[in-house]
């Protein structure tokens, strides 16, 4: 049978319905992506490194959709905001746990979803409902929390070191200068210890003459007891009575005193009118005797000058002591009552002495004295002992800390300076890695090493 059908024609509807075909599919599959797909947006405080567009969306290992877009917060920076479409259906709720991971050891950076109630609402549903989109918090990665951990603490390390470094380069004065005190006074306990000697053996000379002296602290507080025994205490008594009676016989003339100085002072006035009128008279007299010889006048002016002087002193005195006495009345009755209270004191006094001298016996009698000296020089044997041991070690102790101080300080500057260069290595590495994660598979500078397609035979 013979066809006349045109090839051409046949062609041309062939490769149509073929597209109708390929349109159709791809008409029914973008409506159903839009029917099932729902906007979620996620906040992310600190670090979104590895996000970008296209990165997966993942609930419990299961791919839900895909990130659209990574950008900041623009009121708050220190918060990356990732918009996301996922399946509508997905079990999102409040109580639904996301965080930023890593997809392996590639680098690729995606949002795992986990957990969740099923019986709380689903976040997708509500915002649709209320036409908003929903919202979630997603942890940082913990691989980005290490990283900025792990620069912290290197860089606590770090001023760690410089600290130590300084501690070290301002010890090293302390530290000599202490061992050289150390050495001056194991040096001073060397040469004195003759005078350490010297000073048991006094101790020793001091503990006899203590002894000595105690026998004769006996005889001597003996012959005081015997002294106080003798004096009779009636005839004290007997002194004290007879000051009280002069005192108040004083006592009683002291109205006789005034009556005395008042005589005394109106004897002084007629001896100052006496020497007026015997002026008067001396005048008259110069007249009389200026044929007398001037010798004989002036000696006899002379003597009666003096006496008047002495009258006057005479009748000065007097005065005084009869206002001395009237104004010590109070005086004379209280050194009366002094010495009654002095002789009452006296007699409390004895006894006491008797008390004191008994103990004192008794404690030089017993054997406390002799233990307390047995003791200061055991004392005194261990600070030699103690010092003949620091003076044959001081070589040994002196030369490790001269050792310490000279190579140890440099050995222990040199740790650091290795210490701060491994860490300057380690923070280098980090850095690199968090920047290209890919090297760890890939080697060399993270560039996909390239191979041909050559079959070997």
């Amino acid at each position: 049978m013979e066809t006349k059908a045109n090839y051409v024609v046949v062609g041309a509807f062939t490769l149509l319905a073929i597209l109708a075909a390929f349109g159709f599919i791809y008409w029914t599959s973008g409506v159903g992506e839009r029917g099932e797909m729902a906007p979620l947006r996620f906040h992310i405080p600190g670090s979104a490194s590895g996000l970008s567009r296209g990165s997966a969306v993942l609930f419990n290992g299961v791919r839900v959709g895909e990130i659209e877009r990574v950008y900041l917060n623009p009121s708050n920076p220190s918060i990356a905001i990732a918009d996301a479409m996922v399946d509508r259906l997905t079990p999102i709720t409040r109580s639904t746990r996301a965080d930023v991971g890593l997809a392996g050891l590639t680098g690729q950076a995606n949002i795992e979803l986990r957990g969740g109630d099923p019986s709380e609402p689903n976040l997708l549903d509500v915002a649709e409902e209320q036409d908003t989109v929903a919202e979630i918090v997603a942890s940082p990665s913990a691989v980005s929390n290490l990283l900025q951990t792990a620069q912290s603490l290197l860089t606590r390390a770090d001023s760690i070191l410089d600290e130590l470094d300084g501690f070290v380069t301002e010890a090293r004065g302390p530290l000599v200068e202490t061992i050289r005190n150390i050495e001056t006074f194991t040096n001073a306990l060397g040469h004195n210890a003759e005078g350490i000697d010297a000073f048991l053996a006094s101790v020793g000379n001091l503990s006899d003459t203590v002894a000595r002296v105690s026998g004769r602290l006996d005889s001597t507080l003996a012959a005081a007891e015997e002294l106080i025994t003798a004096v009779d205490r009636d005839r004290i008594a007997k002194i004290v009575e007879n000051v009280d009676g002069f005192t108040q016989r004083l006592n009683q003339s002291s109205e006789r005193f005034e009556t005395i100085a008042s005589g005394v002072d109106e004897a002084v006035q007629s001896l100052g009118s006496f020497s007026q009128r015997a002026n008067e008279t001396l005048a008259r007299v110069d007249r009389i005797l200026e044929e007398v010889e001037p010798e004989s006048v002036g000696t006899a002016v002379r003597n009666f000058e003096e006496a008047s002087t002495a009258i006057n002193r005479a009748s000065t005195d007097i005065a005084r002591v009869s206002e001395t006495i009237g104004a010590r009345t109070e005086d004379i009755d209280r050194f009366i009552t002094e010495a009654r209270e002095l002789a009452s004191r006296l007699n409390a006094a004895s006894v006491r002495v008797d008390g004191v001298l008994a103990k004192v016996d008794g404690l030089l009698a017993s054997g406390d004295g002799e233990s307390l000296f047995a003791e200061a020089s055991e004392t005194l044997r261990a600070y030699r002992q103690v010092a003949d041991t620091l003076n044959a070690r001081i070589g040994t102790i002196t030369e490790g800390l001269s050792r310490f101080s000279d190579q140890g300080l440099r050995n222990m500057e040199a740790l650091v300076r290795d210490a701060r260069r491994s860490i300057s290595r380690i923070e280098r590495a980090v850095s690199e890695f968090e920047q290209n994660p890919q090297r760890i598979i890939t080697g060399g500078d993270g560039t996909i090493r390239q191979y041909d397609g050559r079959v070997r035979r």
